[in-house]
Parts: structure tokens; C-alpha cells; sequence
């Protein structure tokens, strides 16, 4: 009886004589043998890492099987495909089979809830955000808040949290960019969370140049697995927050020293580590 590792081997070796057959076949190397192995087997080879590089996206079905009976709500897991079926009118005229796998949820008590559900930050929640004028980037610093609720583990393709920021330069909020990063559920999480950082570059010198000294707003908006809006910076999220600050830029150096306000708390601490300038909520 063949063992599973030589099962493999026949089943690559096969898949491999049968890209040098198409190889063969190939005008361009006909009469080539040893052209034709070197491009079947790079071919092969090129598809089978490219396969095994790409994390698996787990279906609404998956999802429901990994986090039934787990403290994480149904509006939470099956939110990314609440948002498709939002967009998506095949899916809406047809949930049911979008849905399908997961017969025993409520659909209507889930959108309903996902519906009612207005800046949670009880799974991430933005933190403080840093300018590195030398560098020339808005960062935002954000904290995952639990160890499982984030559409899988490392080795599938998790889910992503996205900020977009927004700074007014004296006219209004002008939209800059979004950034993300990779989230996944993990084994276990300091008490207080893990940090995790997202950084768009910015431009200050086109904004500040034969300028002095000005303020500007800056407000970074977090939104779990959603990129947030791109044309509104007061939209809703459902899994995330916003936060402002406001930065003194120096026009002659143009380096920024903060002048910092939070959306929530009112009592601020002041880190100023060269080159970047930070601030946050005071600690406890």
C-alpha cells in the first residue's frame, strides 16, 4: 500500500510529465526536450507556490462552524458577508443560499443586530495616532482587544483592519488615504491587548510650504474588515471608532508638535520621542 508521501510524489511527477506534454506541443520548443522540462516543470512548480501562498478565505458556513458556541455574536463573524450581501442585489434577492451551511441562524436577527450595532470597540479600538514629520507618515496605532473573533488563524486568510485618515487644513476634512493591516486570531493576548500599527505616507512641506506656523486636524478612522468611507468622514462604523487630534506644524522647520484631543477621553499625556510625536488617553 503506498504511503501518503509517495502518493504525493506520483501525483506531482504525473502533474509535471503531463505539463511536458503540453510543453511539447509548444511550437516554440518543439525539438527541445530540455526546454520543454525546464518550462513544464518551472510552470508546475510556479502554480503549486502560488497556491500554497494564498491564505484561505473561510466561507460564512466555516465561519459559523469555528465560532458557534463561542462568546463571539453571529453579527460579528458573518459581518463581511452582511456587507456583500448589502452590495450585492444576487445575494439579496438570495441569501439563503450566500448563507448556505448555516440553516439554524436567524438571518433577520443577525442583520438586525449588525444594523444596530454603531462603533463597537469591544475587538479593536484605535489607540493614539503619531506623525513622523522626517519621515513624512501619519501612523495609527490601534490594539486588538481579543484573541478569537477575526475571521480565522494564521493560516487562513484572517481578516484585515482598515483606517482611512482624514486632515483639515483650515477648509474642511480632505480625505488622504486608506491603510490596513492583517488581523487573526491568536492562542492567548496580553490583558491589555496587542498593538498594531498602519502608516500613510504624507505629504506636510506641499501644505505648510511659504506658510507659518498653522494647526491641522487629523482624525483616523478605524473599521474592522470594512474599508470606511472615502467620502465622509462623519460616516458610521460598525467595528472601530474615529479619533482626532490637532497638530501644530512649525512652518519654518516645519516639524509638528502636537496639541492633541481625543474624541472620547479629555485628559491627555504628552510622549514626545524624537522623530515621532505621539499622544493618547492618560494612563490609569
Amino acid at each position: 500500500m503506498a504511503s501518503p508521501i509517495d502518493t504525493c510524489v506520483v501525483s506531482i511527477d504525473s502533474a509535471v510529465r503531463d505539463s511536458i506534454s503540453r510543453a511539447r506541443r509548444n511550437s516554440d520548443l518543439a525539438g527541445n526536450d530540455d526546454h520543454a522540462l525546464g518550462a513544464a516543470s518551472s510552470n508546475y512548480f510556479e502554480k503549486l507556490t502560488d497556491s500554497a501562498s494564498k491564505p484561505m478565505q473561510l466561507t460564512p458556513a466555516e465561519l459559523h462552524e469555528l465560532y458557534d458556541g463561542t462568546t463571539v455574536p453571529q453579527h460579528r463573524y458573518l459581518a463581511p458577508s452582511l456587507t456583500a450581501a448589502v452590495h450585492s442585489p444576487v445575494i439579496a434577492l438570495d441569501p439563503a443560499k450566500w448563507f448556505a451551511g448555516i440553516e439554524d441562524v436567524d438571518l433577520s436577527s443577525v442583520a438586525a443586530a449588525w444594523l444596530n450595532t454603531n462603533s463597537n470597540t469591544e475587538y479593536e479600538q484605535l489607540k493614539r495616532i503619531e506623525l513622523d514629520p522626517d519621515a513624512g507618515q501619519l501612523t495609527a496605532v490601534l490594539t486588538v482587544k481579543q484573541s478569537i473573533g477575526y475571521c480565522g488563524g494564521h493560516m487562513t486568510a484572517g481578516s484585515r483592519e482598515f483606517v482611512a485618515f482624514w486632515v483639515d487644513w483650515g477648509s474642511g476634512f480632505q480625505y488622504m488615504g486608506t491603510t490596513s493591516a492583517a488581523v487573526h486570531d491568536s492562542g492567548r493576548l496580553p490583558v491589555t491587548g496587542q498593538e498594531t500599527s498602519v502608516v500613510l505616507p504624507i505629504h506636510l512641506s506641499r501644505q505648510t510650504e511659504n506658510e507659518g506656523a498653522k494647526t491641522v486636524k487629523v482624525r483616523a478612522v478605524l473599521s474592522w474588515n470594512t474599508p470606511p468611507s472615502t467620502t465622509n468622514p462623519n460616516a458610521p462604523v460598525v467595528w472601530g471608532e474615529s479619533l482626532d487630534c490637532t497638530i501644530l506644524i512649525s512652518g519654518g522647520q516645519k516639524v509638528a508638535v502636537p496639541t492633541w484631543r481625543s474624541v472620547a477621553p479629555h485628559s491627555l499625556w504628552f510622549s514626545m520621542s524624537a522623530p515621532a510625536l505621539t499622544a493618547a488617553p492618560y494612563p490609569a
